[in-house]
């Protein structure tokens, strides 16, 4: 009986022993896995950051009061405002 109880408790250790490997090598493919995904997303923010950076300094460009003045002169044919031609009107309820 004593022998039987001895190999029965050594097939259950051996058994726990193996679902916990099992269990340790699935974590470890998950953890590879996410850290893989951590890499590419790292590596998408990076890129996504460089071309915010680009379109910014497009918009900071195209939107330069420069640039808009020399739009409104050479396209749209408008000049700078002489004295007198600008009228500032105040909010009576203030």
């Amino acid at each position: 009986m004593r022998g039987r109880n001895e190999s029965l408790f050594r097939a259950v250790c051996l058994s726990f022993s193996a679902l916990l490997l099992v269990l340790l090598l699935l974590t470890d493919i998950d953890i590879a896995a996410e850290k893989d995904k951590r890499a590419r997303l790292a590596a998408r923010v990076e890129t996504l950051a460089e071309e915010n950076e680009l379109l910014r300094a497009r918009v900071e460009q195209r939107l330069s009061l420069e640039a808009i003045e020399t739009y409104a002169r050479e396209k749209l044919g408008m000049r700078s405002s002489v004295p007198g031609q600008v009228v500032i009107l105040e909010n009576p309820t203030e």
